[in-house]
């Protein structure tokens, strides 16, 4: 049964591969307007809220105050929120939260996750020393990610079609490494998640946001410039299931399969597909192979999943071979007034955010829509270009087809009516 459902699902992918830059992306981008959208502003503040609770490290009050707010903020939303607890060696009391929003497949997920810790320790050459007076906010890491997290909850909240994948948001506790004195490496959450959670028979599509915020269209500073940085913008990455090189992932015991070679080939058109109609520039958000895991979606790719982690600039690492990563991460200088004085004020901040924002809520509108049934009063969109009324519904006749196909196929074999 989980072949059979894991071949559904595979079928899905290759249909959608074929059809995503043809009338099908354009079909999605004519429909309704959604009634609601996230808002850089509202995740700038929520980023806000998550410093206020002080240094968020694994077992620590200022850690179990944060996730209970971002839990009574999602149950305010009208989620009924899951807390799934886990303890480690270092961690007595780690706790995820999650929110389903239930799709027409049920044993196909998408993911979109954000950790709720900090960590604070030294910068190179000695990574990795802790000391007492070592505190940080963990504005960029992760409160970027977290509040971003929320603000997609809210705008779900209030979207009324069903989506075609089951939806679920979660909040990991535990992604920070704890040190070089730590016997256990990070993303703890994720993994509890990843091997406690996830049944065997589903397939997932994970969207990571982790340090995310100072990238395009936030300008480089002039002091960057000066220190060798020729970008006139911070880039997004995309780092995402590679398609060309996979030796990451081999180096550490991933067997690749046919399988999730075609996810990966998939997901990353899906995502140049999203950025190409958000008319974002090739050379500042970037869809590229994962060739370094360092954060929640490794977890996913190391199982079988297909994953990215859409990231901003990132301390002592280097990218094509340029000067232009100094964001602050793991240390006391991360930071709300760090973020603004890098980004060149507020206002640049919450633009960056609305990249990331911007490129998941349109994944989740298209799946949205993918569901949505014939609507009568869909008005003309100039985003559809010349689009012949007549391209519009062959286009939307396979749609509603290939929907009803995979549906009756999976019903099929969810009730064991299909023989071996």
């Amino acid at each position: 049964m989980a072949h059979r459902r894991r071949t559904l699902a595979l079928v899905l992918v290759l249909l959608s591969s074929v059809l995503l830059t043809g009338t099908l992306t354009k079909l999605q981008t004519s429909q309704v307007e959604p009634n609601a959208w996230p808002d850089g502003s509202a995740a700038y503040d929520n980023m806000m809220e998550m410093t206020e609770f002080g240094y968020r490290k694994i077992d620590s009050a200022a850690n179990e105050n944060a996730r209970n707010w971002i839990a009574s903020e999602l149950e305010a939303m009208g989620y009924d929120v899951e807390r799934q607890p886990f303890t480690t060696e270092l961690c007595t009391n780690c706790e995820n939260i999650v929110v389903t929003i239930d799709g027409m497949l049920e044993d196909d997920w998408r993911v979109v996750g954000a950790h709720h810790d900090a960590i604070c320790y030294s910068p190179p050459p000695l990574i990795g020393q802790t000391y007492a007076t070592c505190e940080s906010d963990g504005a960029y890491d992760d409160g970027t990610g977290s509040g971003a997290l929320l603000e997609l909850a809210r705008t779900f909240s209030k979207w009324e079609l069903q989506p075609l994948h089951t939806w679920k948001l979660a909040w990991w506790d535990y992604e920070e490494w704890q040190g070089s004195g730590s016997p256990e490496g990070g993303g703890m959450g994720s993994l509890h998640f990843v091997e406690q959670q996830i049944p065997e028979t589903v397939n997932v599509t994970y969207v990571n946001l982790d340090m995310f915020a100072l990238n395009w269209p936030v300008p480089t500073p002039f002091a960057s410039q000066l220190a060798g940085c020729d970008e006139d913008y911070w880039t997004l990455y995309m780092f995402t299931s590679p398609v060309a090189d996979w030796s990451y992932y081999e180096d550490r015991g991933l067997v690749v399969s046919q399988e999730m070679q075609v996810y990966a080939e998939w997901f990353q058109g899906h995502l140049k597909a999203i950025n190409s109609n958000l008319s974002h520039p090739d050379e500042w958000v970037r869809v590229i192979d994962d060739t370094k895991g360092n954060s929640d979606h490794y977890n996913f790719i190391m199982n079988n999943h297909t994953a990215t982690w859409l990231r901003g600039q990132h301390q002592y690492v280097f990218e094509e071979g340029d000067a232009c990563e100094q964001t602050p991460k793991h240390a006391q200088s991360d930071s709300v007034a760090t973020i603004n004085t890098m980004a060149g004020g507020r206002a640049n901040v919450e633009a960056g955010l609305q990249t990331g924002l911007d490129i998941v809520a349109t994944m989740a509108w298209w799946d949205y829509n993918a569901a949505a049934p014939d609507n009568e009063d869909v008005p003309e969109s100039s985003a559809m270009g010349d689009q012949s009324m007549a391209t519009l519904v062959v286009s939307l006749l396979a749609v509603l087809g290939i929907v009803g196909i995979l549906s009756f196929m999976y019903l099929r074999m969810s009730s064991g009516l299909v023989n071996d």
